[in-house]
């Protein structure tokens, strides 16, 4: 699992992939991380092809084969949707997971999986166990 936790500005939008609070590649404003809650997510599959994360419809980036990407958010409603890359993203099928993230739900750790139902490659998020998410790197 990566160190580094990624994240929208909130000033400019533009995807992050940072270490800590700094400021924003794009737009230069001072950022500080959510600290109410973690979003884990762990790509099993080992097919080769690039996964894009979005995180209620915003583009947080590629997912890597055994990649596991840390997203702080604050509490409040989460639909999370990975799809192979695709210019048009017509093609794939992304399955996604709905949760909340409250004071006792802080941490929801997700598995991301391909399965092939009839000819159409679909990406399914299911619910994890901390068990089952790779070391910090």
């Amino acid at each position: 699992m990566s160190k580094r936790f990624r994240f929208l500005c909130p000033q400019c939008g533009a995807y992050q992939e940072v270490k800590g609070n700094g400021p924003c590649w794009k737009c230069h404003v001072e950022v500080a991380l959510p600290t109410d809650g973690l979003i884990l997510i762990y790509r099993k599959s080992s097919v080769p092809a690039m996964m894009e994360i979005l995180l209620n419809g915003y583009d947080l980036g590629c997912l890597w084969i055994k990649e596991c990407v840390q997203i702080p958010v604050q509490y409040g409603h989460y639909n999370v949707v990975v799809k192979y890359l695709d210019k048009v993203m017509t093609k794939y099928k992304g399955i996604g997971m709905e949760f909340d993230i409250t004071p006792d739900n802080r941490i929801m750790y997700l598995k991301v999986e391909r399965v092939i139902p009839g000819y159409t490659a679909t990406v399914v998020v299911e619910q994890a166990t901390p068990e089952e998410m790779p070391p910090l790197q």
